[in-house]
């Protein structure tokens, strides 16, 4: 628990540290973050090139966005915001795109997903709702969720980085997952 705290608070000096004028800092975020912002690109996106477009964008749009983060949630948590919001505003775009070529049109994009609209906008609405319970659970559990789902980390990633032992990370998910299971039920 104190290392979470070490780092949510290291993470706050190189968030003040941009804010006072330091733009070379602004970097660590990036190294710490980039992947969780290609993956959350990737799953929208669906395909390798735009999700690394889309990443530079998100961090570009962070980073001029910085002087407005309050900073009563976490970095983390903030920028995965802008990153899915920026997902879905590409995905939309890209599907106006599409709707409005004429029918005889393909392009190579056109084989990334079989989905239908209705199936594209439940799982937004799906992967919204799920962004929201885990942004209601409590710590520890709330950064085990983001860590493992978000940032792809492994259980012992997770724990080196928490300085917890693997089981307890595996405890603290599957407890997470019941919270998340109880929360989705209400929801319905």
């Amino acid at each position: 628990m104190k290392q979470e705290e070490g780092r949510r608070l290291e993470e706050l000096q190189w968030v003040r540290a941009v804010k006072a004028g330091h733009p070379e800092a602004y970097k660590f975020l990036v190294q710490r973050y980039q992947n969780m912002v290609y993956h959350v690109c990737l799953k929208i996106a669906a395909d390798d090139v735009s999700a690394k477009d889309l990443s530079q964008d998100i961090f570009m749009k962070a980073y001029s966005a910085l002087p407005a983060f309050r900073e009563d949630s976490s970095f983390s948590t903030w920028l995965y915001q802008i990153a899915v919001r920026k997902c879905l505003d590409w995905k939309r775009a890209h599907q106006r795109e599409q709707a409005r070529r004429s029918p005889g049109e393909v392009t190579e994009n056109d084989w990334v997903t079989n989905e239908t609209p209705e199936q594209i906008v439940l799982t937004e609405e799906r992967s919204s709702r799920l962004r929201r319970i885990v942004d209601e659970l409590a710590e520890p559990y709330r950064s085990a969720v983001q860590m493992y789902y978000f940032e792809q980390c492994s259980y012992q990633e997770i724990a080196d980085r928490r300085g917890i032992t693997p089981k307890t990370v595996e405890s603290q998910l599957y407890r997470a997952r019941a919270m998340m299971r109880k929360k989705g039920e209400e929801l319905r």
